[in-house]
């Protein structure tokens, strides 16, 4: 993959310098190139579809940055480039460890915390899910979510899953319905893949990852989920998770009640199930497989299901 003519010339239009070289390329769900500018600057330029749900990642983007939350600056975009893709670009900001320097679950959970309360001034109605979340969807004959592709569709190898995963999911997609706690806007994938830590202080990547869930909901997917890092898949134990839990409550100033706890702890099972049926997707069963099969039931117990 190379930096595409036309890409090239947006590039240049918005930020007044013309790309130099590419040291940076990737594509999966999106392409994304590293380029250096003629002005010495070097900026992460991405293409990928889904025109309206990256205006509201754009807005949550600058509200998290006018809120003093650190995060590469989203230079240009959202516009539509050729073909219905859309394009932006932002700094490019590769410094940090994987990893704070510090309680990992307290200094995540203090995050999750800041980025609800700078995304509260965002109108995110109407925005859909991203599929780890997407428990709500609506085809009654299936556990996991509609996929873009084939590829990405866990229900195309369901019966090839360990039958408690699949078990463990409708328990979990079934307590996740019957609650009605109302969303919040918050950002749904905070762990190494996404978060870069300066010592304790954070910067957040990926806004494409915002969710409008219950706030339960996004402390339970941070609870399993923020020891993930990049090609280590991963989830936190229960105990761990208790620990984020109890440390966002104590930065939000206020304790959850038991509705919300028991959502946070069906999110944790349902994102669990989602990641280890994903983990069979690319090959075979892998760490978070092995955490739900020996923990799902004791979080469906902690969740009321």
């Amino acid at each position: 993959m190379t930096l595409d003519t036309p890409v090239a010339t947006w590039l240049e239009a918005r930020l007044g310098a013309a790309p130099r070289a590419v040291f940076f390329e990737a594509s999966s769900m999106s392409d994304v190139w590293g380029v250096a500018l003629a002005d010495g600057r070097r900026v992460a330029v991405k293409r990928r579809g889904g025109g309206d749900r990256l205006a509201l990642a754009a807005a949550a983007h600058r509200a998290a940055e006018e809120a003093g939350i650190d995060t590469p600056a989203l230079l240009a975009g959202p516009e539509p480039g050729d073909d219905d893709a859309w394009l932006t670009v932002e700094e490019w900001r590769p410094e940090g460890a994987l990893t704070p320097d510090g309680d990992a679950p307290v200094l995540f959970a203090g995050l999750l915390a800041r980025l609800v309360g700078a995304l509260a001034i965002v109108d995110a109605e109407g925005l859909a899910p991203p599929p780890w979340l997407d428990y709500a969807h609506a085809d009654p004959l299936r556990v996991w979510p509609p996929a873009a592709s084939d590829r990405w569709d866990p229900h195309r190898i369901e019966a090839e899953l360990p039958p408690a995963l699949a078990a463990v999911a409708r328990a979990a997609r079934a307590r996740l319905l019957a609650s009605d706690l109302p969303p919040v806007l918050g950002h749904a994938d905070l762990n190494g893949l996404n978060v870069r830590w300066v010592g304790a202080r954070p910067i957040v990547h990926d806004w494409d990852s915002i969710a409008l869930v219950p706030e339960a909901v996004l402390v339970g997917t941070l609870a399993l989920d923020h020891v993930a890092a990049p090609d280590a898949g991963a989830a936190a134990d229960i105990s761990t998770g208790e620990r984020v839990i109890a440390a966002y409550e104590d930065v939000a100033g206020r304790a959850f009640d038991a509705e919300a706890r028991e959502v946070a702890w069906a999110a944790t099972a349902w994102l669990g199930c989602y990641n280890a049926a994903f983990e069979h997707l690319h090959g075979g069963p892998g760490a978070v497989t092995a955490r739900i099969l020996r923990d799902g039931e004791e979080r469906l117990a902690l969740a009321g299901a």
